[in-house]
C-alpha cells in the first residue's frame, strides 16, 4: 500500500515521500522488516519511541513519530524517513484504519462499556446473533471469536492496531456483526479511535481501576468517551443505550446531550419510564423469570445483575432490528463462563464461580445469593483481591463479603508482585467486627477445599474473583489455576460430582 494512502487523514509536518510502497505497519519493533512502517505508539506503553533503535537495526527505514520528538532521530539515523505526526495516538489509529481498509465500516459494530456486566451482555448478543444464523465476531475479556472460531484474549480491548488487524480478518470471513467490550483503559488510551460504531451501551459504574484513573471522576470521564466515539462514527442510525439506574446517570445524560448523531435510549429495573423496563418475577438457583416492557422472559442465569445484562442485550438486539419474538427463546440456554456459573454437584448444596472483583460486584453477587439460598442454608463466600491494583477497594470488598455472607474465607487472588499476606491485611479491616464467621487461608486451593468441606445441606458456596481465568499470577509469572477445575476435582474426590 502506498505510504500516502496509509497517512490519509493524519496531520503530518512536512512533505510525505511519494511512490513509497509499504508492505506492513507495526508498533512492535520485533516484527518489522525493510518494508514496514514503524509507528511509535501502542496504547500500552508510555513511550514507544524507545523501540525505534531496535526497529532500525532490523532494517526498518520508515517511522511515524510524535512531532515533538522529531529532532531526536533525524541526525542519529540518516537513512531513516521520519514522519512527524501532531497526535501520535490519532496517527496510529488512522494508519491502522487506512492500511486494513476501514474494516469496521463493513459490519455492524456494538461497543459495551461499564464496570460490571460487559462480558455477559456481549456474549449474550454474540450468541443470539450466531444462533439466528448471522456470522458474528466477539472481542471480550474471556476470548475473541470470529464466527465459531475462538482466539484467546490478551486484553479486554486490544491495541488499536491489533484491533484493526482482527477486524480485517473478520470482514474477510464475512462477519456481519461484531460485539466488543470497551474498557475504560482503552477509552483513556485511544485504543478504539477511528472505529465505526453503530451502538454503544453502558452497563453501570462502580469503584474499580482507581489505580489507573486515580479518581471516580476520572474513571467516569474515560467512560464518557463512548459518546465521542459514537458521534464521530460515520454510520447512520446510531444508538446509545444506558442504564438509568446508575447514581451518575444525570451526569452521563448531560454529557451525551452535548453530542449529536445518535438516539439515546435507557433501561431500568426501577423506572417504568425507561425505554426498556424489566421487572423480576421469579428467582431460583437455576433460572430467572422477568417481564421486559410487559413481555415475559426466562434466562438460565440468576439475579438482578443478569436481568440488567439480558435486558441490555435484548435492547441491543432490538436496536439492531430484531424482534423479541425472534431471539427471546434463545436466551434461556445462554450461560457465560465464570459469571454466576453453577458447578454441577450431586451434593445437596450449590457452588457458583464468579468474576466479581470489586466491592459493587461482590454486593450484587451476594445479594443475589441471599435471595436464592434455601431457608436454613448459609452463604459461604471465598474471595481475595488482586495485587498491584487499587488498594482502596480491598477493605470495601471485605465489608461487602461480610455483610452478605454467613462464612467468609479470605484468600489470595493474583497477588502479582505484592505479598499475599499484605493484601489480606488490607482486606481484613472490612471483615473484622462485621463477619459472622471468617477465616484466612492464603493458599487458594486449600481455601476452595475448606469451603467445600464446610458446606452443609442447602448451603451456597461462592468462589469469587477469578471467574473464567485459568491462571494465578504470582510475581510476574502466570501459573495454571482454574477455580472451576479445582472445585470440580475436589467434588469428584469427595464423590459429589
Amino acid at each position: 500500500m502506498l505510504l500516502n494512502d496509509i497517512l490519509k487523514n493524519i496531520e503530518i509536518s512536512g512533505a510525505i515521500p511519494v511512490g513509497i510502497e509499504i508492505a506492513n505497519i507495526e508498533n512492535d519493533s520485533r516484527k518489522v522488516d525493510p518494508g514496514t512502517l514503524f509507528i511509535a505508539a501502542s496504547g500500552y506503553v508510555d513511550d514507544a519511541h524507545v523501540f525505534i533503535p531496535d526497529a532500525y537495526l532490523r532494517g526498518c527505514r520508515y517511522f511515524l513519530i510524535d512531532a515533538a520528538r522529531y529532532d531526536e532521530f533525524g541526525v542519529s539515523y540518516p537513512e531513516g524517513v521520519f514522519l512527524p505526526a501532531r497526535d501520535i495516538r490519532h496517527a496510529l489509529a488512522f494508519a491502522a484504519k487506512n492500511f486494513f481498509g476501514d474494516p469496521t465500516s463493513k459490519m455492524k459494530l456494538v461497543g459495551i462499556t461499564g464496570t460490571n456486566g460487559k462480558t455477559t451482555t456481549a456474549f449474550t448478543v454474540y450468541s443470539s446473533l450466531m444462533k439466528l444464523g448471522h456470522q458474528t465476531g466477539l472481542v471480550g475479556t474471556i476470548e475473541y471469536r470470529i464466527g465459531g472460531s475462538v482466539v484467546p484474549a490478551t486484553n479486554t480491548t486490544p491495541d488499536i492496531l491489533a484491533l484493526n488487524r482482527l477486524f480485517a480478518v473478520m470482514a474477510a470471513a464475512g462477519v456481519e456483526y461484531t460485539v466488543m467490550e470497551v474498557s475504560s483503559h482503552s477509552l483513556a488510551l485511544g485504543r478504539v479511535l477511528g472505529l465505526e460504531f453503530d451502538i454503544m451501551a453502558f452497563t453501570n459504574l462502580t469503584q474499580d481501576h482507581l489505580d489507573f484513573h486515580g479518581s471516580m471522576d476520572a474513571y467516569l470521564d474515560a467512560k464518557l468517551k463512548i459518546f465521542d466515539m459514537l458521534e464521530i462514527s460515520a454510520k447512520t442510525g446510531k444508538a446509545a443505550i444506558i442504564n438509568r439506574d446508575m447514581p451518575v446517570f444525570d451526569k452521563i445524560q448531560s454529557y451525551a446531550g452535548t453530542r449529536k448523531g445518535f438516539i439515546f435510549k435507557t433501561l431500568s429495573l426501577h423506572d417504568s419510564s425507561a425505554d426498556y423496563h424489566s421487572e423480576v418475577k421469579e428467582l431460583t438457583p437455576r433460572f430467572t423469570r422477568y417481564l421486559m416492557n410487559g413481555d415475559p422472559f426466562e434466562i438460565g442465569m440468576i439475579g438482578d445483575p443478569n436481568v440488567y445484562n439480558f435486558t441490555l442485550a435484548s435492547a441491543i438486539l432490538i436496536e439492531l432490528g430484531f424482534a423479541p419474538v425472534v431471539f427471546k427463546p434463545l436466551l434461556k440456554d445462554i450461560h457465560t463462563r465464570g459469571r454466576m456459573e453453577r458447578v454441577h454437584t450431586s451434593g445437596d448444596f450449590d457452588v457458583f464461580i464468579d468474576y466479581a472483583h470489586s466491592p459493587d460486584g461482590l454486593i450484587n453477587l451476594l445479594q443475589t445469593m441471599r435471595k436464592v439460598v434455601p431457608s436454613g442454608g448459609r452463604v459461604i463466600t471465598l474471595f481475595g483481591a488482586g495485587g498491584d491494583r487499587d488498594r482502596t477497594k480491598r477493605p470495601l470488598m471485605g465489608k461487602a463479603a461480610s455483610e452478605y455472607s454467613d462464612i467468609v474465607i479470605v484468600t489470595s487472588d493474583n497477588p502479582r508482585t505484592e505479598d499475599p499476606d499484605m493484601i489480606i491485611r488490607d482486606i481484613l479491616p472490612g471483615v473484622e467486627g462485621r463477619a459472622k464467621e471468617y477465616t484466612v487461608e492464603p493458599d487458594r486451593l486449600t481455601a476452595i477445599r475448606k469451603a467445600i468441606d464446610l458446606a452443609r445441606p442447602k448451603d451456597v458456596i461462592v468462589v469469587a474473583g477469578k471467574g473464567h481465568e485459568d491462571y494465578q499470577i504470582v510475581g510476574k509469572i502466570k501459573h495454571h489455576f482454574s477455580d472451576r477445575e479445582e472445585v470440580e476435582t475436589y467434588l469428584k474426590d469427595k464423590g459429589l460430582s
